[in-house]
């Protein structure tokens, strides 16, 4: 139930444009805010994530459109993203577990972004096909596994 109301709060961010803005005027926001607006992204992409791992295990049913829409969240977010990275913040006020590497590295970090806007399209073109959904997810989840491995603290 988590992951839904997580991916809702995600498609809901996404219907009103609320994302985009935040993340596009990044360099405006004080330190904490835009660490803020880059959790509550990557905090929609694993909410994603999950309800999409609940669907594909069979451990909720869910309509194609849904399915869909999530895949597309997760794309929409990886668009976001590198703008609500880009400055760099580590403001010791706010827990966060981004890695320092993000900035001294900042081409291979923000490259990673259109690998994953590509994974999660491939997985939205095959939304109710679970066989064809299961290996985009492989690709998705290598994707977030090589980027939190190489970008963020433990």
């Amino acid at each position: 139930m988590k992951h839904l109301v997580t991916a809702g709060l995600l498609g809901a961010m996404i219907a009103a444009g609320s994302v985009m803005p935040m993340a596009a005027n990044a360099d405006e926001m004080m330190d904490n805010e835009t660490v803020e607006t880059r959790q509550m992204l990557m905090d929609g992409i694993g909410g994603a994530m999950g309800t999409l791992g609940c669907y594909l295990k069979g451990q909720c049913d869910l309509p194609d459109p849904v399915v869909r829409n999530l895949a597309n969240g997760i794309a929409f977010a990886a668009t976001a993203a590198p703008n609500a990275f880009e400055p760099k913040t580590m403001d010791a006020s706010v827990k966060t577990t981004a890695d320092e590497k993000i900035w001294s590295d900042w081409d291979g970090f923000a490259n990673r972004f259109p690998e994953l806007k590509k994974a999660a399209l491939a997985m939205a073109s095959v939304a109710g096909d679970k066989a064809a959904m299961g290996a985009a997810m492989g690709d998705l989840g290598k994707n977030c596994k090589g980027c939190h491995d190489e970008y963020r603290t433990k």
